[in-house]
């Protein structure tokens, strides 16, 4: 039936949402190493921040009303320890959208500075997008996981070193250009219920930030 939601596993979609955290950690250890960078730890860097990653995972279990098994696939990639500058520049270049060529100068704090911004938002839009993927799958309402989405943005956000409020209306710009002509399009294969669940996200959304 051409106006049903596609099924999608709760494995994939948690995998969606991870991806992206997992990237913010490293983008995040990077910035949390200073200039120049020498060495980069995205496990000390989650461990210092373990309150924050926990609240987001409760946000991200509400969203998505994940069970155990699929919460606990973030902890099981475990968190590579001490990088070399040259190996966290190969991790910050794949975030990045290779933005600089290969290899980046780390010793180049433009360098690094240009990575760190297109890493961060290409991190948060992806993550936006799989939440609002996540929760117009799973169930639940508008005016229950809007709020959740917004708050799980910002705590993201911060991660990686920016300012809660204005990089959530960032990501949401970004994310409504990136993504959703091509999923709204009267032309675009999504089906029609698909659609109408990730318009009334992106209208919800839109007015609960003022955007």
């Amino acid at each position: 039936m051409t106006d049903a939601l596609p099924p999608v596993s709760e494995t994939t979609l948690g995998h969606d949402i991870f991806g992206p955290l997992w990237a913010a950690v490293d983008v995040g250890s990077v910035r949390a190493a200073g200039r120049p960078v020498t060495t980069v730890s995205p496990a000390a860097f989650a461990e210092a921040r373990g309150d924050v990653l926990a609240r987001v995972l409760e946000l991200v279990r509400r969203i998505g009303r994940f069970q155990p098994g699929t919460m606990a696939i973030f902890h099981e990639a475990g968190w590579p320890g001490a990088r070399n500058a040259d190996e966290a520049g190969l991790y910050l270049l794949l975030h990045a959208g290779a933005i600089e060529d290969y290899p980046p100068d780390m010793a180049d704090p433009a360098v690094v500075d240009r990575m760190l911004g297109m890493g961060g938002d290409l991190v948060l839009t992806a993550f936006l997008h799989a939440l609002v993927g996540a929760a117009g799958v799973r169930g639940g309402g508008l005016a229950e996981n809007v709020p959740l989405v917004a708050e799980a943005v910002r705590l993201v956000a911060g991660l990686l070193g920016r300012d809660g409020d204005a990089a959530l209306r960032d990501t949401f710009r970004m994310w409504r250009v990136a993504h959703l002509p091509g999923i709204l399009r009267p032309d675009a294969p999504t089906p029609a219920a698909a659609k109408a669940t990730c318009r009334a996200y992106a209208h919800a959304l839109g007015d609960a930030i003022g955007v």
